[in-house]
């Protein structure tokens, strides 16, 4: 039932999906302009390497051919530029990777706690609040929210990078050609659902609550495992239906379903959250949903009063 609600308030809150998906290209471009000095000065090793991997020519080659046979190549090359640019300039490589994976997820993390506080508005009392209006009210939690939540998840990006490596660099071509491709898809949607699962109600209880970040995710980790083993396989089918459509489409195909994906896992965190804690919300404008618990509840009171 969760997924189904979430795909339900993600149809009736559609605003917010493209709103999100503006603000990731805001984002995107600011990277990428910071970016600029890497790019120029390691063109040459990239270009070089690329025209001599005949296999990167064509993303979809990896599943026309032998479906994760030319798989391997593309980690085999990627080791390989790191390796180039590290000998060229190792702190200009440091720069690049601070800014992809510190600063772009911290300016990501308060864009997504801003359509938190938006659904709250919307699913508590139908409440129709703006993104930027919801982005600078919850700034001053929002900024140091995102901030922990980046330094936390470092060591999640460092484990999925040495892990996602390390299957596909194994040279056997039996395994090449047949399983690395599922094996990285399932491994990729493990990992998230897994860093997914530990921070689901990190945002949604310093909204609720208007707690400390700290107390934030200590009340959200009690909240997710409460309906743990409802939570974990909704989020691994999220994750796996992600990488799977990234895999067939491309990665081209990561500037739309990224954006869209997130707006959906932060809905996903609301209702957990909301139905965790027994808490009514509204799916749609006509439709409100009660938690069984709060139902029976409901049910005793009403039982009560005409005795």
């Amino acid at each position: 039932m969760t997924f189904l609600n979430s795909i339900k308030l993600f149809g009736s809150n559609w605003d917010k999906v493209w709103k999100l998906f503006l603000y990731y290209l805001f984002v995107w471009g600011v990277t990428i302009c910071l970016l600029l000095p890497v790019f120029f000065e390691f063109s040459n090793v990239i270009r070089e390497n690329i025209q001599e991997t005949t296999e990167v020519s064509s993303y979809l080659t990896i599943f026309h051919n032998s479906f994760g046979g030319y798989l391997n190549s593309i980690f085999v090359l990627i080791y390989i530029i790191f390796l180039e640019c590290a000998a060229i300039n190792v702190g200009l490589l440091v720069y690049g990777l601070i800014v992809v994976f510190l600063f772009m997820p911290f300016l990501l993390n308060i864009g997504k706690y801003a359509i938190c506080e938006m659904l709250y508005g919307y699913m508590a009392s139908k409440t129709k609040v703006g993104f930027f209006s919801a982005f600078f009210k919850t700034l001053n939690k929002s900024v140091l929210y995102s901030l922990c939540k980046t330094l936390y998840s470092l060591l999640f990006y460092a484990l999925t990078t040495y892990l996602i490596f390390l299957v596909g660099m194994v040279e056997n071509t039996y395994f090449q050609t047949y399983f690395l491709a599922l094996c990285e898809i399932v491994l990729l949607a493990v990992l998230f659902t897994l860093n997914k699962v530990t921070t689901a109600c990190w945002a949604p209880a310093s909204i609720v609550f208007g707690c400390s970040v700290a107390s934030a995710y200590i009340r959200g980790v009690k909240v997710v495992f409460r309906r743990f083993w409802r939570t974990l396989p909704v989020a691994l089918v999220i994750f796996l239906l992600f990488f799977f459509v990234t895999f067939i489409a491309g990665v081209y195909s990561l500037v739309i379903t990224v954006p869209f994906v997130a707006v959906l896992l932060c809905m996903f965190d609301m209702v957990t959250f909301f139905t965790s804690q027994g808490m009514r919300y509204y799916i749609n404008k006509s439709t409100i949903l009660t938690p069984k618990k709060l139902e029976e509840v409901d049910n005793i009171n009403r039982a009560k009063y005409i005795l």
